[in-house]
């Protein structure tokens, strides 16, 4: 493996957590930069990095590469994809636009219930295929840590089917990936009127199974209004709990019913979405390290959508991280970069605030914060170089993608942008 010497940085963003926690309140808006930068790259890590004037003997054994003035940092983490899928859903995409809401085109066994039955339509192959693909476009835009979660197969043999998909994808790729039984996304239309046995067929089928054969990571559910509630996501969660699965939530996306607080009780890794938290559920989670994932996409194309959430969750004094959200209905971007302009020009974030969300918080909210999403000597060597010299240039310069150079565990990923 090659080992590289990057010097002619313009700005080195150092992203890095806190006593090894997430980043919060004020800390959160903290963002170191080195000016006329250089970093040694070695054995596919981090080796050393600082101002390059400090750096006295020039490394021979290393190959020089001049980053002409650009911006580096770590490289994005995505810590909320729904990756594995089949099919498209741009019919209810305009339905929405034409005012019909999410939760009505639910109940009519279209939304998610068609995504299902594509899903289960596809090949194994057909799904990793598809999969691969996504994931280097993910990583164009300079996402290379990722979390991918089930969910569009309900049935135990799909869901399974789903899993064994990511974990084909992560023994042919050098991304770093964590994986996420959604065991409780919607109700099989076949369920409807049969609610109590389709949680029993997750307790005491789908979840041993998944525990069984290591398939997963974490386990979420989406805690909803008219999807599933808080006493059915508790009994969810603490099964998976008891078998080794770390829970995560999907709530509070168009009604407040208990989900934060659940998330607190718990412990959960992450709660996402959370557009209509109220204060009194950000209260549960104040001093806990669990770790608030807004998604700018799904929020950009919901109407109802408050543009004060995410700052409400900072100011609470709450770990915030961003995700794509990338799935077929709500979110179909898979670009961290436009995730990070969202949130800082329609959700009052600080672009210094939105690079810590995108890397450092989005690292914790993955749990992939041991290895990538920081500047850190010994981590993993997943940087970018951005076609822009300072970070306030990021968001000034929206709706394009600036990236120019990916490293991937120290190995060079050059394309044109």
């Amino acid at each position: 493996m090659a080992s590289y010497f990057l010097y002619n940085i313009a700005n080195l963003v150092v992203a890095q957590s806190e006593n090894d926690k997430p980043l919060r309140g004020k800390r959160q808006g903290e963002l170191e930069t080195i000016p006329d930068a250089y970093i040694l790259i070695k054995g596919g890590l981090i080796e050393a990095f600082g101002r390059k004037e400090t750096l006295l003997t020039p490394p021979r054994e290393y190959t020089p590469m001049d980053m002409k003035q650009s911006l580096v940092m770590p490289a994005f983490v995505d810590p909320h994809t729904h990756l594995v899928f089949a099919g498209t859903r741009e019919n209810e995409f305009t339905m929405r636009l034409q005012g019909t809401s999410y939760l009505d085109i639910l109940s009519k066994g279209y939304g998610i219930h068609q995504t299902v039955q594509q899903t289960e339509s596809a090949s194994f192959d057909e799904l990793l295929h598809l999969a691969q693909n996504r994931l280097i476009d993910l990583e164009r835009y300079g996402t290379v840590g990722v979390e991918i979660k089930s969910g569009y197969g309900l049935k135990p043999a799909v869901e399974l089917k789903l899993l064994r998909v990511i974990r084909e994808l992560k023994k042919n790729t050098p991304h770093p990936i964590s994986t996420t039984f959604l065991a409780a996304h919607a109700l099989p239309m076949e369920f409807k009127n049969k609610r109590e046995d389709y949680i029993r067929q997750v307790l005491e089928e789908t979840i041993p199974e998944v525990a069984k054969e290591g398939l997963a990571d974490f386990i979420d559910v989406f805690c909803e209004k008219d999807v599933f509630s808080m006493d059915e996501c508790e009994r969810i969660l603490l099964k998976g709990a008891s078998l080794g699965l770390r829970p995560k939530l999907h709530t509070d996306e168009f009604y407040s019913i208990g989900g934060i607080p659940l998330a607190a009780r718990v412990e959960a890794v992450s709660v996402d979405h959370m557009i209509t938290a109220t204060d009194e559920d950000l209260q549960s989670l104040q001093g806990k390290d669990t770790v608030a994932v807004i998604l700018p996409g799904t929020s950009f194309s919901i109407p109802h959508t408050k543009r004060d959430y995410a700052r409400k969750i900072i100011e609470a004094n709450i770990p915030l991280a961003i995700g794509t959200d990338f799935n077929p209905g709500t979110c179909m971007c898979y670009s961290q970069q436009m995730m990070m302009e969202l949130s800082v020009l329609l959700y009052s974030l600080t672009i210094n605030e939105a690079i810590n969300a995108i890397t450092v918080n989005a690292s914790f909210a993955a749990g992939l914060h041991n290895s990538t999403g920081m500047m850190k000597e010994g981590y993993r060597a997943d940087l970018i170089s951005m076609r822009v010299r300072e970070v306030n240039e990021i968001a000034y310069h929206w709706g394009i993608n600036k990236i120019q150079r990916i490293f991937l565990s120290g190995v060079k990923v050059e394309f044109e942008a």
